[in-house]
């Protein structure tokens, strides 16, 4: 087999993976829902799911961004055959100073959406658990080292559950956060980067927080917008509606998890390629495009067989929620597809390029969720996902042509 056949092979077999991995993880989450929804009803499914939302959103302030810089700079530092220690330090340091103050953060937020004592305390520990694991998950692709990942989603995601499981039977409402709080937290303390053993020259930390910087403002502004729908309907629709929306979020959020599980693989995968950020290359034309079709088929299954199945997930809010997945799932297919080219910008450096293409995406979409969001309830928030998820799109395939 040549380098580039094994290269290729090696790419494909860590994407499939990793793909199982988060969507192991994904379906936990989902299944966390799911139980919360049949057990305690609508309007604690709307409140969770929204909690979780926000833990997603603040994690993308800096442990999501945390997590891309590791998976590239300890992808390099291997290859070159430098020490990654004080990379490690650095990426470490800023990660416990940032979990702890983005945790302090949402705390009033939740406190303000009318949650109790324990609600936010679980809300505070899935800010913390979620941002270390999106660290540590970062950092382990680096390292190339998918089927521990997957290894690792798939006990963790076990322990959720059975700890979800006792929760309920103890009828402990209050604190059905902790047991994925619990999980992220195990998986990060496992996977948790301990360095390459390499004795060579150390990786410069020259860019680092630089690089990661950028990638903050280019997750929150292309991946924040996901998030945002759900607080949308959270603070613009009553507590029904909110509900009955999160039915249709959480099933539609899954499938986003596969272009973001592809985006980590690429961008330690293509960090140590000159044409990395390329689509002029055929093989990125290719993986693009490939890509998009095969989630355009996946996606358009989910939203054909909806009013199947969702009524069977969610007995009290699916039927109601069948038109929101569906609308959900054009705007989650859009946003899906631009994270391969703008993992690839990535994987060549080209973090703050990313990110001032996405602005002008998450302005539009922000701008048009505040118009529309009093005015056509859930349906306004989705609308600005969708517009500002397409905005974005073109701005990073655009970026990815022109090169450079």
């Amino acid at each position: 087999m040549s380098g580039s056949a094994a290269a290729s092979s090696s790419v494909a077999s860590s994407a499939v993976l990793a793909t199982v991995g988060i969507g192991v993880q994904g379906v936990a989450k989902l299944l966390v829902t799911v139980v919360v929804g049949r057990v305690f009803g609508t309007e604690t499914l709307g409140q969770t799911t929204a909690l979780l939302s926000l833990s997603v959103f603040v994690a993308l302030l800096w442990p999501n961004a945390s997590g891309n810089t590791a998976s590239r700079f300890l992808a390099i530092a291997l290859r070159g055959r430098r020490s990654d220690a004080a990379v490690n330090r650095l990426l470490g340091m800023s990660m416990l100073v940032s979990s702890v103050v983005l945790a302090a953060v949402t705390v009033p937020v939740a406190l303000a959406w009318g949650n109790g004592p324990g609600t936010v305390l679980g809300g505070a520990a899935v800010v913390v658990g979620y941002g270390l694991y999106c660290h540590a998950r970062g950092a382990q692709l680096g390292y190339g080292r998918a089927p521990r990942i997957a290894l690792w989603d798939s006990v963790t995601s076990v322990l959720a559950l059975a700890l979800l499981v006792v929760a309920c039977v103890a009828r402990l409402e209050p604190f059905v956060l902790l047991p994925l709080a619990i999980g992220y937290t195990v998986f990060a303390i496992a996977c948790w980067p301990r360095g390459n053993g390499l004795s060579g020259p150390a990786e410069p930390t020259a860019g680092v927080l630089g690089f990661a910087a950028w990638n903050v403002l280019a997750v929150v502004t292309s991946n924040g917008l996901l998030q945002l729908t759900m607080i949308s309907a959270q603070v613009t629709s009553s507590a029904h509606d909110a509900g009955v929306y999160a039915a249709a979020f959480t099933l539609a959020t899954p499938a986003s998890m596969l272009g973001q599980a592809l985006g980590q693989v690429l961008v330690p995968a293509f960090a140590h390629r000159t044409d990395g950020g390329s689509l002029r290359s055929r093989g990125a034309v290719l993986l693009v495009g490939g890509f998009a079709a095969a989630s355009a088929v996946v996606f358009g299954l989910v939203g054909l067989l909806a009013g199947w199945f969702l009524p069977i997930v969610y007995p009290a809010e699916g039927t109601a929620a069948v038109a929101d997945l569906r609308y959900l799932m054009v705007a989650v297919w859009v946003f899906t597809v631009g994270l391969v080219p703008a993992a690839l910008l990535l994987a060549s450096g080209r973090s703050r390029q990313v990110a001032l293409a996405s602005v002008a995406g998450f302005v539009v979409g922000a701008g048009l969720m505040a118009v529309l969001g009093p005015v056509a309830g859930v349906a306004g928030g989705t609308t600005g996902f969708l517009v500002g998820s397409a905005v974005n799109l073109v701005a990073v395939v655009g970026l990815g042509v022109r090169r450079g």
